[in-house]
């Protein structure tokens, strides 16, 4: 199962990107939870994350089937932020960061270990959001480009933008993902999700990297 979860110095990491091998104890509807007050701020921070990826990828959602906040169990209780998973086509975020204060301090953490890129003005909320989206929109893509998988696509993906910037040689590329973040090394999807978080966190100021990794994720939608 992928996800973003705590990292290094107790920072804020998160899961893979196929949604296999979390200890997901219950899931609820996003709207469902908005309906107690105490997580308005949390559930508003992951639709507005939900949209400043959509906003460019309007199909997106066509491939979402669900997003939800989840309550996990065993050590992914605290250890994941978030997650993804491709069989059931959801989005999630764990639920014991849903005050949107202990997310940020979280998250913050990781940023400061370089385990995550900056949130820039966004809440840790919106950016784990962003990230589990990078992994939707890469899954939607495989799909609508007849790629074998989420899997396949990234490494493509990742593959032409490296190439893009200058890259040469493939032992270089777990390099040049790090330039966007410790946890990007992990794997070519969480490379491209890392990217796309530091995007939409971002702006102008995201990475280069991370700008030539959109910009090839766009060029497929």
């Amino acid at each position: 199962m992928g996800g973003r979860g705590v990292g290094s110095a107790g920072g804020g990491g998160i899961a893979g990107g196929s949604g296999v091998g979390l200890d997901i104890r219950s899931q609820t509807d996003v709207w469902s939870a908005r309906h107690n007050p105490d997580n308005a701020d949390y559930v508003d921070a992951i639709n507005s994350g939900a949209r400043a990826v959509q906003e460019d990828f309007p199909d997106l959602m066509d491939s979402v089937e669900h997003v939800n906040t989840a309550t996990l169990g065993g050590a992914d209780a605290s250890s994941v932020l978030g997650f993804y998973s491709r069989s059931e086509k959801t989005v999630a975020l764990n639920q014991r960061y849903s005050d949107v204060d202990v997310m940020n301090t979280t998250y913050d953490q990781s940023v400061a270990s370089g385990f995550h890129p900056s949130r820039g003005n966004k809440t840790g909320t919106e950016a784990v959001a962003i990230h589990e989206m990078g992994h939707a929109l890469t899954d939607h893509l495989a799909q609508k480009t007849g790629a074998r998988d989420l899997d396949e696509l990234s490494k493509t993906v990742v593959d032409r933008a490296y190439a893009a910037t200058g890259g040469r040689g493939a032992r270089a590329t777990k390099a040049w993902a790090g330039k966007i973040s410790g946890y990007a090394k992990t794997n070519y999807a969480e490379t491209v999700a890392e990217a796309v978080a530091d995007f939409y966190c971002n702006g102008e100021k995201a990475h280069a990297n991370s700008k030539a990794i959109v910009a090839e994720l766009k060029k497929l939608a």
